[in-house]
């Protein structure tokens, strides 16, 4: 086991509760079993404020008023890192980066590790991106098309940049546990038929409008199938949800789609389904896909991002072009149609989960990377 004596702290301006801020409850809550002293630094009043303390995490808050350039709240991070004796800061969102590399100036001692989990496509070459990114002792990447995007567009050198995957608990996630029909009955589904679920932020990005123009086509020929979707909308953001109500009403498919609000039970939730589909325009990483595979779910995703760097297209799982519902509507149809390649696809899918991504190897890894700073 990788020791590191460090004290960190892992800071998290969000008022969200999606995976970003569950990963950063996760990996603190990792950390201190691995005897590594941790404080989670989040906003005052915030969903992550609330499960770090159910978590009996240290938690202090500070809440930036300002997404960038509030000098108040990079002098209180300065003065609680001087107070708390901390070593070394694990960022969890890009937006922080700049509120760090200000307290740094009064903390020149503390290391400023970002933890990349969502890409960027932009061009941040410029002076103050550059100024701010050259705080950054380490810059963590997920996938090897996370880190070629930060060396492409960023300044940050490539020797700072490193590649640890983000896994999941594979005892917790672990098919053997649960069982589909009991899981239907909690979440309201019908034992009989095909269950199609999308887990994830209510967002246009993430495509959940993508596979509701693909229902049509798929009841079409399966008129047993139900549509989960699953999610809440970004704090703060509002009108997607009514867009995809109104898309259900317009394409007349409202009694083959249930929407349900975030869950924390993710593994029940994934026995209920027999394939999961994330048709994202360009997901990053897809934890939630290495979750759908340590269920053995047959997975439907789209080839952007970092999802080819997980899923083996036709053997791990099916692999489509973003923003095209027929396509996702034919792959549907392919599983559906085939006991034997679902049953591959799941099977195959769990064994890889098994092999790279058990979550206590990945933070072994990152606890690697951050000793050696």
């Amino acid at each position: 086991m990788i020791r590191l004596q460090k004290k960190v702290a892992l800071v998290c301006f969000s008022h969200s509760l999606g995976g970003l801020e569950l990963s950063t409850l996760r990996i603190a809550q990792a950390m201190e079993k691995k005897g590594v002293s941790t404080v989670v630094i989040v906003p005052n009043s915030s969903p992550l404020e609330q499960r770090a303390n159910e978590a009996n995490l240290h938690v202090i808050t500070i809440t930036p008023h300002w997404k960038y350039g509030d000098i108040s709240a990079a002098l209180h991070l300065a003065r609680v890192l001087r107070e708390q004796q901390i070593e070394m800061v694990l960022l969890m969102q890009s937006k922080d980066i700049h509120l760090a590399a200000i307290a740094s100036m009064l903390t020149p001692q503390v290391k400023l590790v970002f933890y990349q989990q969502m890409n960027s496509r932009y061009n941040k070459r410029d002076f103050i991106h550059t100024w701010v990114y050259s705080k950054l002792s380490l810059w963590i990447s997920l996938t090897q098309s996370m880190k070629k995007d930060v060396l492409s567009y960023t300044r940050v050198p490539n020797e700072k940049v490193k590649v640890v995957p983000l896994g999941t608990d594979l005892q917790q996630f672990d098919p053997s546990h649960y069982n589909k029909i009991e899981a239907r009955k909690i979440f309201g589904l019908p034992e009989k038929g095909y269950t199609i679920g999308v887990l994830g932020r209510l967002d246009r990005l993430k495509g959940q409008h993508i596979l509701l123009r693909a229902v049509p086509e798929v009841v079409e020929q399966h008129p047993n199938v139900i549509f989960l979707v699953v999610g809440d909308e970004t704090a703060g953001e509002h009108g997607y949800k009514e867009y995809l109500l109104k898309l259900c009403h317009e394409l007349g498919i409202e009694r083959y789609v249930k929407y349900l609000p975030f869950i924390d039970d993710v593994p029940r939730l994934m026995a209920a389904l027999d394939v999961f589909v994330l048709p994202s325009f360009s997901e990053t990483f897809g934890l939630v896909v290495v979750e759908a595979m340590a269920m053995e779910r047959p997975i439907i995703a789209t080839n952007a991002g970092g999802l080819p760097e997980i899923i083996t297209d036709g053997k791990t799982g099916l692999l489509v072009k973003p923003r095209d519902a027929t396509a996702v509507a034919w792959a549907i149809h392919r599983v559906l149609s085939d006991s034997a390649l679902r049953s591959s696809l799941g099977h195959l899918a769990r064994e890889e989960a098994l092999r790279r991504y058990d979550f206590d190897s990945c933070i072994d890894s990152l606890l690697g990377s951050l000793a050696k700073l």
